[in-house]
């Protein structure tokens, strides 16, 4: 861990001594202003505990709820299979022209996929929108979609298939379909565990003891991978005593934050524990992010 000059200061908003409950919560957003605003646009920096990174980090905005999977989400995955479905269909009628149709009739077709093309995009939206609110995680919310794309088109496929009048797209849509069927099954399993992840976070959140910290160091700029380990510093509210874990904080290279940034700290009896930056505090970001960037080519997604 790198042991610069910033690694002494003091943020002028870390306080030990005042528990987090006591602090104003004027600026606390409600349920109701997530759905408004669609809170993963802010990017900030996310603490995590088992080395979790990129895609896999779990980011649960403050005051967001999880939201089932309704029928209407589901509506937008058949709808978005649907609609790629009838894009390749579309395309493969009116490039290789059916048999008994004129020379330039086949290009008709197009009337079909252009507007297919358009309601595939905005199933696409929907699920990348909605997905993230069920979710909250970015790789399986993608592997979902990309499960969708793969089965939209090995159905395609499959029409040329069927009809005989192509051969060769047999190869393509078995590839298609299998391909759909191990990244459905990655998919499943990955949106499983982050739900999981996401109600443990929950739970810390509203039943964890409370502890008020800061981060202690910068991380090592050699051992940066999009995100890098520090030590945080907190003290018990039970017993007084200061504590120091370390943890991934996974952000890009011009968002890393000063040492002495205020974060809460939440721990529950089975020694389960949540870091995050406290709120109630404007966040200072390290200015010399070149030393990071040059090692990595800058920093990582969240």
């Amino acid at each position: 861990m790198s042991s610069s000059a910033e690694a002494g200061r003091t943020h002028p908003g870390a306080d030990f001594r005042r528990p987090p409950e006591s602090r104003p919560r004027d600026g606390k957003v409600t349920v109701a202003q997530l759905d408004e605003e669609w809170p993963w646009l802010e990017d900030r920096p996310v603490f995590t505990t088992c080395g979790e990174r990129g895609g896999n980090v779990t980011v649960v905005p403050v005051g967001a709820v999880l939201k089932p999977f309704t029928g209407r989400f589901w509506l937008y995955v058949v709808g978005f299979v649907v609609s790629v479905t009838l894009v390749v269909v579309g395309t493969w009628l009116a490039i290789s022209r059916p048999h008994g149709a004129s020379p330039g009739g086949s290009w008709w077709w197009l009337a079909l996929a252009l507007p297919a093309t358009g309601f595939a995009l905005l199933w696409f939206a929907g699920i990348y929108v909605e997905g993230m609110h069920r979710i909250m995680r970015e790789r399986p919310r993608n592997l979902l979609l990309l499960a969708g794309l793969l089965g939209g088109s090995a159905l395609g496929l499959a029409v040329p298939a069927a009809l005989g009048s192509a051969e060769g797209f047999v190869p393509a849509a078995l590839l298609s379909a299998f391909s759909c069927a191990v990244t459905g099954l990655c998919a499943t399993r990955g949106v499983r565990r982050a739900r999981k992840d996401v109600t443990r976070i929950l739970r810390l959140r509203a039943t964890g003891t409370a502890h008020t910290g800061a981060i202690a160091a910068l991380p090592d700029p050699k051992a940066w991978s999009s995100g890098g380990d520090v030590p945080i510093r907190y003290r018990d509210s039970s017993t007084g005593a200061e504590c120091t874990v370390t943890v991934r904080v996974n952000t890009w290279a011009h968002r890393i934050p000063v040492p002495g940034t205020p974060v809460i700290v939440r721990t529950d009896e089975d020694g389960d524990l949540l870091v995050e930056l406290d709120p109630d505090h404007p966040v200072e970001y390290f200015s010399d992010s070149r030393r990071y960037e040059r090692d990595t080519s800058g920093g990582g997604s969240m």
